[in-house]
């Protein structure tokens, strides 16, 4: 009987926490909070979109080709990314979701070129900019 009184209580207690550690996820850049973030990665601003499913807080980088294939590296040995292939008329990844050991919290990450006529990883120097992606969940992607 008197588990019966204290079940709503702890329901809301639940909930209220539950609340509170999703109000933490706010927009901002991601890699360099979540770890050492290289310097070549470099952060161009977030934003929140209402459009999308879950309304993920959307951070985007860009990445000089110069430095393209240490930025794979980095986010493959650090987050898991997979390799970028050439699709068509670009290099892109699929993209890859993790959930941050420490919070809980669920990213996605997608790393692409525009359209280019390069064909090789070796040319990717020739390559202006690769765009990172980092999508923020608060719940589940």
């Amino acid at each position: 009987m008197r588990i019966n009184k204290l079940l709503p209580w702890l329901f809301l207690l639940g909930a209220g926490g539950a609340q509170a550690a999703a109000a933490e996820v706010v927009c901002g850049d991601f890699l360099a909070t979540l770890g050492k973030k290289p310097a070549y990665l470099v952060y161009q601003g977030c934003q929140q979109n209402m459009e999308r499913q879950d309304q993920p807080f959307e951070a985007r980088y860009h990445v000089d080709g110069k430095h393209a294939g240490q930025a794979e590296a980095y986010m493959r040995r650090a987050y898991g990314l997979p390799r970028l292939k050439r699709y068509c008329c670009a290099w892109d990844s699929s993209r890859h979701s993790w959930r941050d050991r420490r919070t809980g919290y669920g990213y996605a990450m997608v790393m692409a070129t525009g359209e280019t006529l390069v064909r090789t990883r070796a040319d990717w120097p020739r390559i202006a900019r690769f765009v990172v992606q980092v999508d923020g969940y608060a719940q589940d992607p």
